[in-house]
């Protein structure tokens, strides 16, 4: 498979370690895509077990996370954690967020090392998933006030992403907080 990337997002991947994580939003896909560089394609194109979760928390200041912990077990002995946070004052971060309440699966996209090859896994969303992540945001919903920002940079999310992660690491919330999808 053949992926096109803008030059900045190609960057950072390159940059970035292995198995860093992110969201990419890509026009023809309308589910949630995660997708990471990897150091052997091959692995990943095989079945693997996956488990994803959504969390929302609210600092003392008011300020919103949404966290969405996975793990991925990738046979024989591969195990990939990671954590990725929303913000739900940013526009893009939102829509990012409604796509775990209306999409019947996450979709991750992997990298080869140089960028120049992808494969794609769907994992089942389930039903109650997405009707417990519409809770939450209808509950992130009735505190947030004003129009949403479109800047990068949020340094109330910043510094509560950093409260939450002290409070929380991404075991904790895997083994509490995941949905079992193979």
């Amino acid at each position: 498979m053949q992926v096109r990337l803008l030059d900045y997002f190609r960057s950072f991947l390159l940059k970035a370690p292995p198995y860093t994580s992110t969201f990419l939003y890509i026009q023809e896909w309308p589910e949630p895509v995660i997708v990471m560089r990897v150091e052997e394609l091959t692995r990943f194109r095989g079945e693997f077990r996956a488990r994803v979760g959504f969390r929302a928390w609210q600092n003392s200041h008011g300020t919103w996370v949404v966290a969405v912990p996975f793990r991925l077990q990738v046979p024989p002995r591969l195990r990939i954690d990671g954590l990725l946070c929303l913000n739900p004052r940013r526009a893009t971060d939102y829509d990012m967020m409604q796509r775990f309440t209306t999409e019947e699966s996450i979709r991750f996209l992997f990298f080869s090392a140089d960028l120049t090859e992808a494969e794609d896994k769907q994992v089942p969303w389930p039903a109650a998933q997405r009707v417990q992540v519409q809770r939450q945001i209808t509950r992130i919903d009735a505190t947030l006030t004003g129009a949403r920002i479109t800047s990068l940079f949020d340094a109330d999310f910043e510094h509560a992403k950093q409260e939450f992660q002290a409070l929380f690491d991404s075991l904790e919330l895997a083994g509490q907080h995941l949905a079992n999808h193979s």
